[in-house]
């Protein structure tokens, strides 16, 4: 499909038509790379990273995995530097 590039304030875009949109599951946020000199769009999900931690979580210590204690760490900043 051609398209063309269009003046949007100090900027140019490109006009992506909705149904292009909606098959990609492309929403509002997109990461755009540039990868052998064609440029690529990716959809961003709107979910941060961690949105699933304690879910996972959970089910972890139901199947009986229990994380260790990290209360044993340590390092030289906390031998030496750190004051209470």
């Amino acid at each position: 499909m051609k398209t063309s590039i269009i003046k949007i304030g100090n900027s140019k875009g490109l006009i992506i038509p909705k149904q292009m949109l909606n098959s990609l599951g492309i929403n509002k946020k997109v990461n755009i790379e540039i990868k052998e000199g064609e440029l690529h769009i990716f959809p961003v999900s709107d979910k941060t990273t961690r949105h699933e931690w304690e879910k996972q979580f959970t089910h972890a210590v139901k199947l009986g995995h229990v994380p260790d204690s990290m209360e044993h760490i340590e390092n030289e900043f906390d031998k030496n530097e750190w004051t209470w």
